[in-house]
């Protein structure tokens, strides 16, 4: 029986998963992950039948530490003896790809989700541009999570031409549109959630879901919305999602975020489709993004989308047909086009209808997994 080795930094990358671990064990392989500590991948490990072995990563840069967490992870492939080994993510991907390469381990792949360089400058940024050299470099195939991100990492040379592949359209693992979808009972739950929340019927709902952290722009979502709802009081800002450690935010956004009472900050959540449901326009005002997986979960659930005009989220929105890009880091820009579809609701009907058909079209969970698998099988044939 086939064994594949999967890695990924965190329990919070659980959702990167789901389904995708089951598909393979009924296709006959045993499946190990390798994971940060957590809740959520105990869970999915569980569920989905896998061996977890979980190693506390860290994002800094931490010598020491790295070094005592490579020795491990060498270990951890010489017992498990995987035929097919994935990894992503910064931290996580690089010390398993480096591990797997030190022992010569076959069928190494490197799933490229994004580009953290982007967002760093000076010494760090040329410190993780050399991981991420590395990280594809020693890796026998790169899965890149996006066309558009493809091109911008083969233009910046993290990755060769050719030795990249887009697996469909696009993202990591795509999306279940049955799970993703507007019907009575997320419905019923999201009113109820509403009404625990302190938001009125008659209110409108600007959303965001994620990781909390400067990356993912929420101080210039947070400027916008402080801008609007002076001249519209009856919006409300929703935020779902963990407050990274490292979030680098200041203190006035902090503020904003716990303290303003149009602000409505809910924390991690183990089931956003409620979420999802009780928005009104979904917001992604990131400065780096690989896919941007939470515009295809927002456009599955019938919802309008912003996003910057950055690789990843030009594939995963459609603009102009089921959302609007607008430029990085522009917060006049996103106040603007916010406005826009504050005061045109047959627009946002109309981009949420084109959405659903968009995603349904194109970021079906089986393309991916089936992708996958192909890719397994080749490389399995090949006897790297």
């Amino acid at each position: 029986m086939p064994k594949i080795l999967i890695g990924v930094s965190s329990s919070f990358c659980a959702h990167f998963l789901k389904g995708q671990v089951s598909f393979f064990v009924q296709k006959g392989f045993d499946v190990v992950i390798v994971s940060g500590p957590g809740e959520e991948i105990s869970m999915l490990a569980k569920a989905e039948q896998a061996k977890l072995i979980t190693i506390p990563f860290t994002k800094k840069i931490t010598p020491f530490k790295d070094l005592v967490q490579l020795i491990r992870i060498v270990r951890i492939l010489r017992r498990e003896d995987p035929d097919i080994i994935n990894a992503g993510n910064p931290k996580s991907g690089f010390l398993i790809m480096l591990a797997a390469w030190l022992i010569q381990r076959k069928n190494r792949v490197f799933t490229l989700h994004g580009l953290l360089s982007d967002t760093k400058k000076g010494a760090a940024r040329t410190i993780i541009t050399l991981t991420e050299k590395i990280s594809c470099g020693v890796a026998h195939k790169v899965i890149v999570v996006s066309p558009s991100l493809k091109e911008h990492a083969e233009k910046r040379k993290i990755i060769k031409p050719g030795k990249g592949i887009v697996i469909g359209k696009g993202s990591c693992n795509g999306i279940d549109t049955d799970v993703f979808s507007r019907n009575e009972t997320v419905f019923n739950k999201a009113a109820l959630l509403k009404k625990e929340w302190g938001i009125k019927e008659d209110e409108l709902v600007i959303g965001f879901i994620g990781r909390l952290s400067k990356d993912k722009g929420i101080d210039i979502l947070i400027h916008s919305f402080n801008k609007l709802q002076v001249e519209y009081p009856f919006l409300k800002l929703l935020i779902a999602g963990p407050l990274l450690e490292e979030h680098g935010l200041d203190d006035t956004v902090i503020g904003d975020l716990t303290g303003k009472k149009n602000i409505v900050y809910l924390g991690k959540m183990a089931v956003v489709t409620p979420v999802y449901a009780a928005i009104d326009i979904f917001v992604l005002p990131s400065l780096r993004e690989g896919f941007g997986n939470v515009l295809i979960e927002a456009a599955s659930m019938e919802l309008p989308v912003i996003a910057p005009d950055i690789p990843g989220c030009r594939d995963a929105l459609k603009h102009g047909i089921n959302g609007i890009l607008f430029e990085r880091g522009n917060a006049e820009s996103l106040t603007s086009l916010i406005e826009k579809l504050i005061l045109d609701r047959p627009l946002c009907k109309a981009s949420g209808h084109n959405g659903r058909l968009f995603v349904a079209d194109n970021f079906s969970g089986d393309t991916i997994w089936n992708g996958l698998l192909d890719l397994y099988n080749s490389l399995s044939e090949k006897k790297i």
